[in-house]
């Protein structure tokens, strides 16, 4: 009897398991598929540039990717229309946001497009300042760009 008990619970656990990974990979199934427009479009607008990861904001009107190089892309949504851009240093300010879902760009060029983004979770705000504070000093920015200011 004790051997059949270890059995019901081993064929327990292992459909858990599967139902949590199955879960887990629509999940990430729907984020990718999100930033799926956006990667062609940047792919056609930069086609030297390989993309090592991408981050989408919660409203899904704004995806930043991570590139190889360390520099960083954003592709927004403008009705139908896509906008493909490569941040460089000095052309974006990046400061904190309302709270920690939150990064404020100024872009000196087009003021426009300057605002608050805001993201699905702390942990992708946090991401994505990095990337752009990192690929800012790493191709040796070093000016006010690359600084967080107090809100």
């Amino acid at each position: 009897m004790p051997a059949t008990y270890v059995w019901l619970l081993a064929i327990f656990l292992i459909t858990m398991f599967s139902i949590y990974s199955m879960q887990l990979a629509a999940r990430h199934r729907e984020e990718d598929e999100d930033a799926g427009p956006a990667l062609i479009e940047f792919g056609r607008a930069f086609p030297k540039e390989a993309v090592r990861d991408v981050v989408a904001t919660a409203d899904r009107q704004t995806v930043f990717l991570r590139l190889f190089d360390n520099k960083v892309g954003c592709v927004h949504y403008r009705g139908r229309t896509l906008a493909c851009r490569l941040l460089h240093p000095g052309t974006v300010t990046v400061l904190p946001g309302e709270n920690e879902y939150t990064v404020r760009l100024d872009f000196k060029k087009n003021t426009s497009e300057s605002g608050e983004f805001i993201f699905a979770s702390e942990r992708q705000a946090a991401e994505v300042s990095l990337w752009l504070l990192g690929s800012f000093a790493a191709s040796g920015g070093g000016d006010d760009s690359t600084a967080l200011s107090p809100a």
